[in-house]
Parts: C-alpha cells; sequence; structure tokens
C-alpha cells in the first residue's frame, strides 16, 4: 500500500419536500397564505415610491410571490428571488415570464450564506422563512450583511401554530403517498412557530439602528432599518397593518 489517502466522498444532502411538493407550497402561497404586497411596499419605500435601479431581495422566495409583485408595480426597481427549491424557483421564473417581467430575476442559494457583497442590496423581504431555517440567527446576520446602511428588511413569521403547520404537515403526507421514501427528507416534520418573545429576541440579536415590531392575530412583523454612519435614532416608516 502506498498509504495515499483516498478522498471523501461528497456528502449526500437529504432531498427537499419543497421539491417534491413544489406544486403544493405554490398553491398555499397563491391561495392560503396572506398577501402582504401593501404593507411591505409601505414598510419599505417612501411615499413617492422607490428611487430608479433600487434593488430589492426576497429570501426563500418560493414561486416568487412577491419578488413579481413588486417587479410589476414598481418597473423601475430590480427584484432578486432566492430559494434553495430549483423546481420552485422553475414555477417563479415562469411567474415572471408570464407577466414579461424583465426586472425580476431569480437564483439558487442558501439564506445562511448569500453570495452578495456587504453592503449591496437596498431592501430585504422575508416572509415564513424563520419557520423552517436551521439557523436563525445566522440568516438574520447575512441579512444584515448585505443590506446597504440606510436599508431596510421587512419580515413577516406566523403565530398561529395550528394553522401554521396544516402546508408542511400536508406535505409531508402527500411524501408518503408518492415513489420517494418518506422520512428523507431535511425540513422538520412541523413548522417551528416563535414566540412574540422569542421573535423579538431574534430580531434585536442585530444592531439594527431601527426596529418597529407589529402583531396581529396571525402574524408578527419587523421592520428593520440598518443604520446609516451618523444617522442614528431614525424612526422606521409607520406601517397601515392588515386587520385579521
Amino acid at each position: 500500500m502506498s498509504g495515499r489517502t483516498l478522498p471523501h466522498p461528497p456528502v449526500q444532502q437529504p432531498a427537499s419536500l419543497f421539491e417534491s411538493c413544489s406544486w403544493f407550497y405554490s398553491l398555499c402561497r397563491e391561495y392560503l397564505f396572506r398577501d402582504h404586497t401593501a404593507e411591505i411596499s409601505r414598510a419599505l419605500f417612501p411615499p413617492e415610491g422607490p428611487a430608479p435601479d433600487t434593488h430589492v431581495l426576497e429570501l426563500g422566495c418560493g414561486p416568487g410571490f412577491y419578488a413579481c409583485r413588486l417587479s410589476e408595480e414598481y418597473p423601475q426597481i430590480h427584484t432578486t428571488g432566492v430559494d434553495l427549491s430549483r423546481r420552485l424557483l422553475a414555477r417563479a421564473k415562469s411567474r415572471a415570464a408570464s407577466r414579461s417581467l424583465q426586472n425580476c430575476t431569480f437564483a439558487h442559494g442558501d439564506a445562511h450564506s448569500l453570495p452578495d457583497a456587504s453592503n449591496s442590496i437596498d431592501a430585504i423581504v422575508v416572509s415564513r422563512l424563520f419557520l423552517i431555517v436551521a439557523k436563525r440567527e445566522a440568516v438574520l446576520s447575512e441579512i444584515f450583511r448585505v443590506l446597504r446602511p440606510g436599508g431596510r428588511c421587512f419580515i413577516a413569521e406566523p403565530t398561529s401554530g395550528f394553522r401554521t403547520r396544516i402546508p408542511l404537515g400536508c406535505m409531508w403526507l402527500l411524501s408518503k403517498l408518492s415513489s420517494s421514501p418518506a422520512g428523507k427528507y431535511r425540513e422538520p416534520r412541523q413548522a417551528d412557530v416563535m414566540t412574540p418573545t422569542d421573535f423579538s429576541a431574534l430580531i434585536h440579536s442585530q444592531p439594527w439602528g431601527d426596529v418597529e415590531l407589529q402583531y396581529d392575530g396571525w402574524y408578527q412583523y419587523a421592520v428593520c432599518r440598518k443604520d446609516r454612519e451618523g444617522l442614528t435614532g431614525l424612526r422606521a416608516p409607520t406601517i397601515a397593518w392588515e386587520a385579521v
């Protein structure tokens, strides 16, 4: 024997429920989950609308719901949707193409480690992502890192454990009926809903210049502004939250 060390084979990552049940999740996003487009616009943009060439990132974009909505409403901006599921990204691209949105693109990526340069993104939208990510603080740290000084992020997370767990539970059930062996997916068995205390602690784990938290019967929200040097203490815009 030469004593030569053989290279380790690459680690096989578990499959994703969002790949095998992308069609089901897309239906939930379209018809079951609340549409926060109006709240996002008021939280992230001034009353006169976003400046030309504003770059908006949607993390965990799934079928591209908000990236497409915002690109359609504000043709002067550019949106990028990022997701780990290639099948959901294919649906997102199809959605943008069907609407002839030239200012809307999508990329495969992990919210735990974004390829974007630090201080490069104007605004970020995150909806229902923290229910399933493995390391919440790492994701929020990446959001903080890539936002430019003065940039804002909008975060929406459900508060109802029972209602929130229905989509993921149905996806696990559907997986048992498919040809793929059940129990081989990277997603948790049930969505992990944060309490208001845990949500606040997560948001405040980063040194934001300003944070506004709001709660209603089904969702909790955070609008965070990354501090601009010498401009501490600015208030985030007041948000008119949708009634339950």
